[in-house]
C-alpha cells in the first residue's frame, strides 16, 4: 500500500471533475466494516486481524484526512471568492450610484432647457 502524502490538490481536482459527492462517497465506504476481510481474519488468528483491523483504521484515517483538508482548501477557495466578488459588488454599487447621480443632474437640465424653452414661446 502506498501511505505517501497526496498530492495538493489531487483529491480537489477529482471532486470538482466527479463531484463533491462522489468524494464524499468514497471516503463514506471506508467506514463500513470489511465482514468478508474480518471473517477470514477471525479464523486464522486474532494478530492476523488486529492488524487487519489497524490496516482499516490507519487507512481509513488517512482518507478521511486527505478530505477533510481538500474540502478545507475549497471553503478558504470560496470564501476568498465571496470576499472578491463583495469587493465587486461594492465597486457596481458605487458606480450604480454615480450614474444615478448623473442621470439625476441630466434630468434637472433637461427641465431646465424645458422650462426657459416654454418661457421663450409664450
Amino acid at each position: 500500500m502506498n501511505y505517501g502524502p497526496t498530492p495538493p490538490g489531487c483529491i480537489l481536482r477529482v471532486a470538482q471533475r466527479q463531484g463533491s459527492s462522489r468524494l464524499i462517497n468514497e471516503v463514506a465506504d471506508l467506514f463500513e466494516a470489511p465482514l468478508a476481510r474480518s471473517r477470514a481474519a477471525e479464523e486464522t488468528d486474532l494478530i492476523a486481524a488486529l492488524s487487519e483491523r489497524v490496516e482499516w483504521l490507519v487507512e481509513r484515517h488517512r482518507a478521511t484526512r486527505r478530505a477533510v483538508d481538500e474540502l478545507g482548501s475549497a471553503l478558504v477557495e470560496r470564501d476568498r471568492r465571496i470576499v472578491e466578488l463583495d469587493a465587486k459588488l461594492a465597486g457596481f454599487e458605487r458606480l450604480r450610484g454615480e450614474l444615478l447621480a448623473r442621470i439625476d443632474a441630466l434630468v434637472g437640465d433637461f427641465d431646465r432647457l424645458g422650462c426657459s424653452g416654454d418661457d421663450r414661446a409664450s
